[in-house]
């Protein structure tokens, strides 16, 4: 969580943006950044640097990326975590929602989408997302909100 950009005391929820495609990232930023802290990395391993410092609450994961993909990115990102942020995988894979159950993932928005569709699955995962008292024992459990 991050300070608002106006700088008084609201706090906004962290989006990480893991994809190779700087003009996404960009477009994400721009749609996002008013609500969230949006912060981009360009592979997986850049973003295990980044997740130590930003702390997002929502990663929005492509799969294919240079240097590490998003599946070697998921395996390592939840060993070195201790409360993992709620993974939704970005991709045009014809088989995205069984790709996105094999990862673990909590949802899955698939390339191109809909930026009313991006909003409204980044607050349905936070919303989703158990309260910071309660993040201690989270276990792989459904999630309430929409693989949409």
């Amino acid at each position: 969580m991050r300070r608002s950009a106006d700088g008084d005391h609201a706090v906004r929820q962290g989006v990480l943006v893991i994809d190779d495609d700087d003009a996404l990232c960009a477009t994400i930023r721009e749609v996002l950044g008013e609500e969230y802290a949006v912060a981009c990395a360009r592979h997986g391993a850049a973003a295990l640097d980044l997740v130590k410092i930003h702390e997002p609450a929502v990663i929005l994961l492509d799969l294919r990326m240079p240097i590490m993909d998003g599946w070697s990115f998921v395996q390592q990102y939840r060993r070195v975590v201790g409360v993992p942020a709620r993974v939704v995988v970005m991709s045009a894979a014809g088989d995205l929602p069984h790709i996105a159950q094999q990862l673990g993932a909590d949802g899955y928005l698939r390339k191109p989408f809909d930026l009313n569709k991006l909003r409204t699955i980044v607050a349905a995962e936070l919303a989703a997302r158990p309260s910071a008292r309660n993040e201690g024992d989270r276990t792989d459990r459904s999630s309430s909100a929409p693989l949409t």
